[in-house]
C-alpha cells in the first residue's frame, strides 16, 4: 500500500546514499515519474521531449543542475553515470565519486522538485558509521540539510539566524504612502 502511494505522490520524494556490495557509494533519488514530468514540464516548457530517451536526459540535466552535495564544507561531490529508470515509481541512480573517509559535515541543496507545492524529500544515510535518521526537506528549510557528526549524531548546523520574511509589510507601506500622497494631492487642488 505505502509503496503505491509513493509511486503516484509528485510531492514527495526519497534520496537514499549508500554503500554497495563492491564498494561503491551509491545516490538513488525516487519519486513517482508524474514530479520528474511536471519539473521537466515547467523548466523546459511542455512539448520538449518527444522519447523516453529525451526525457531522461533532461531529467538528467535538470538533476546536474539543481542537486547538490558538499562535503566538510569544502569537498564537492561527483555523479558519475547516472541512470534513469522510469515508471510509476522512478529513480534517477548515480555513483558518488569523492566521498572522504572522514566526514564530519554534510551539505546537501535538493532544488529537483521545489516547483512541485508542497514537495518534501526524506534523505536517509545507510553507510557505515552514518547515523541512520532520517532528514526532511521542503520549503520551509529551502530544500537544504546542513549537518554536522557530533557524538555520533548529526546536528543541524545553522549559517545564522535568519529574520522572518517581512516583504509584504514593505509592500503594505508603500501602498499607504501612495494612498496618503494621492490624497493629499487631490484635497491641495480641491
Amino acid at each position: 500500500m505505502s509503496n503505491f502511494i509513493f509511486a503516484h505522490s509528485p510531492d514527495f520524494s526519497n534520496i537514499i546514499i549508500s554503500k554497495t556490495e563492491s564498494g561503491q557509494i551509491i545516490l538513488q533519488a525516487n519519486t513517482s515519474l508524474t514530479a520528474f514530468q511536471q519539473e521537466v514540464n515547467y523548466v523546459n516548457g511542455e512539448g520538449a521531449y518527444k522519447s523516453p530517451e529525451e526525457f531522461q536526459k533532461l531529467v538528467l540535466n535538470h538533476f546536474y543542475n539543481n542537486f547538490s552535495i558538499v562535503i566538510n564544507n569544502k569537498d564537492t561531490l561527483q555523479f558519475k553515470n547516472p541512470k534513469v529508470y522510469l515508471g510509476h515509481e522512478t529513480k534517477l541512480v548515480a555513483e558518488i565519486i569523492g566521498l572522504p573517509k572522514t566526514v564530519n559535515s554534510i551539505y546537501i541543496n535538493n532544488n529537483l522538485f521545489k516547483d512541485i507545492h508542497r514537495s518534501e524529500s526524506i534523505v536517509i544515510f545507510l553507510l557505515e558509521g552514518f547515523p541512520k535518521e532520517k532528514h526532511t526537506l521542503n520549503r520551509s528549510n529551502n530544500y537544504e540539510l546542513n549537518i554536522s557528526l557530533k557524538n555520533e549524531s548529526w546536528e543541524n548546523m545553522t549559517i545564522g539566524d535568519t529574520p522572518p520574511n517581512l516583504s509584504y509589510l514593505l509592500y503594505l507601506c508603500i501602498l499607504i504612502i501612495i494612498v496618503l500622497i494621492f490624497f493629499f494631492i487631490r484635497k491641495k487642488f480641491n
